[in-house]
Order: C-alpha cells, then structure tokens, then sequence
C-alpha cells in the first residue's frame, strides 16, 4: 500500500512538471544552466507571474535588446543592440550589486514572451540572441572613460541629431538608409478641436482655437527636428508637441486644412544615438557592430568588463 501511494505521488509529480520538462527538453535547458552567457554577478530584481525572481544583468539585458529590436535584424545589429542594453543597464545599477527592474525605464521581454513575439522564427531569433550576447558579454560604450547615455531611434528623419555640449559623443551623421524604412513619412491631420485638447494637455493651461491653429514652427536643428512651436504666447519643444499628438518624430512641417492642422513627419524617434533601421542596412553591407557603434557614436570605445570587473571603474 505504502508503494503504491509512492508511485501515484511521484506519477502526480511528474505529471505537474511535465510542460517545464518537456520545453527544457525541446530548448536544452534555461539560459543559466547553459551557461552560454557570461554572469555579471549585478542582477535585476524582476516581480512577475511566477514569483520574485533575480536575474542576471547579462541574461537581463537579452529580455531587453528582443523587446526593442524586431527578431528579423541582422546578427550584428542585434550585438548593437545588445550593447546599447548592457550599456544602459550598467549606468542604472551604478555600485550596486542589484536594482529593481521598477527602477529601470525600460522593457524586458523573458523567454515566454518572446517565443509569443517571434512565433514560428522563435527558435531561430533565439539563437541568434543569444549569440550575439555571448559573443559580446561583458561589452559596453566607453567615452572619456565613463559610460555613454546608450540613445538610440528607429530610424532618423535622413540625419541624426548632435549631441552638442550635453552629448559630445553625438554628432550629426548621414543617416540616408533610413529613407527607405516604411513609413518613412507619416502624414496626420487633427481638427481644431484635437489641437485644442493636445496642445493644451502640455502645460495644462487653456488654449484658444485660434492659438492652436496659429501654431507656428520657430526654429530646428541642424538634423531638421524641430527644437521650438509657438502656440499663442506659450512656447513648446518640438519633442512636447509630438508626444502630446503622437507624432512618430520632432522631424514635422505644419500646414492648414480646411479644418484644422496637417503635419508631415519624416522618420521615427528622437533622432539621437543609433538608427535601428540604419544599423541594420549597415550590417547588411558587412559592417560589425563596433564599427556600426563608431559610425553613430564619435570618440567612443567598446570596452570589455571583465569577469570580476565591476562600472564602478568606468564612473557615469
């Protein structure tokens, strides 16, 4: 009798863990068993279904680059990526050992989400991740001896942005091979009434008709993205005004229709950093990712922290 109770609870046992043997068994295990990707020894403390978990910061950082770069990309551009994620993870958990992800201002897709994301090319994007993190751990952007603010864009409006004196390792460059991009120019109308409520949404003050379809465009930057609007007396930046009515960019010229304002707007993102989309058409041309970051990124290293190294060296 005692038996048989044995081999129901153990038949029981199994029977419940039979979806987590069975992925383990179809993927090889998890990424840490496999140990194809460095430890940091910095982790990210993450709440979520399954319970409070600590995950490596390089681990961390494949959760990160999936969730901001599509799973088609080139295996260099994706390295890029990874980079750019490693980069800006190290600078958030500075001297500490740990950091809760509620701390980061980033998304972080895991294992489940992104074999929903990728679908039927899962596997594949997965191995291409996971090589590209491997083949780059430990590597972050370096200028002057601290780590880089890691910006990046999907795609320019045909230049990226300086840095000026904020960024000196942002300077404008080509970024030509963004025209191609779908959506390149994206063209949105808005009634008057639209303006009104968006515009007005910024500072929340109360904004006039006339005001909101008087809105003019005072100046730009070099780039071509707008750097101040007036509307009425109130002044706005370009990056205010396309957050408050959704506009893909700052990149935007402004004419009237019979109802209201049109906007035309050239690329996708803040413009400053790395061009996704161009950093794919480079790696498409043979360029590696530290070449790619050194198109973007001027006066910068990619440096390689070592096992027992911590950023702590290398001061934000």
């Amino acid at each position: 009798m005692k038996k048989s109770y044995s081999m129901i609870l153990f038949g029981t046992i199994l029977l419940f863990l039979f979806p987590y043997i069975f992925t383990l068994f179809v993927s090889g295990s998890t990424l840490e068993e496999r140990g194809e990707i460095r430890k940091s020894g910095k982790t990210i403390l993450r709440e979520s279904a399954y319970g409070r978990e600590e995950i490596d910061l390089e681990e961390y950082a494949v959760g990160v680059a999936a969730s901001q770069l599509p799973g088609n990309y080139e295996k260099e551009a994706v390295k890029v990526q990874l980079i750019l994620a490693r980069t800006y993870l190290y600078k958030m958990v500075g001297e500490a050992n740990q950091i809760s992800e509620a701390e980061l201002h980033c998304t972080y897709l895991d294992l489940a989400g992104r074999e929903k994301e990728w679908g039927a090319d899962s596997a594949a994007y997965e191995e291409k991740f996971e090589a590209a993190a491997s083949e780059t751990a430990g590597q972050v952007i370096l200028y002057e001896g601290s780590l880089v603010d890691a910006m990046f864009h999907r795609a320019s409006a045909g230049m990226s942005r300086d840095g000026g004196g904020a960024f000196p390792y942002l300077k404008s460059v080509d970024g030509g091979r963004d025209v191609d991009i779908e959506n390149y120019v994206t063209i949105r109308e808005y009634s008057e009434s639209e303006l009104v409520s968006g515009i007005g949404s910024i500072r929340g003050q109360s904004l006039g008709a006339g005001e909101a379809l008087g809105l003019q465009i005072v100046s730009r930057d070099g780039a071509g993205y707008v750097t101040q609007v007036m509307a009425g007396a109130e002044a706005y930046t370009g990056e205010e005004l396309a957050a408050a009515l959704s506009l893909p960019s700052a990149a935007f010229s402004v004419s009237q229709t019979e109802s209201g304002l049109k906007f035309v707007v050239k690329g996708s993102g803040h413009g400053y950093g790395v061009s996704q989309w161009g950093a794919n058409k480079l790696a498409q041309e043979g360029k590696d990712a530290a070449a790619i970051l050194n198109y973007y990124f001027q006066n910068i290293t990619v440096e390689t922290l070592g096992e027992s190294e911590t950023p702590e060296k290398f001061p934000a």
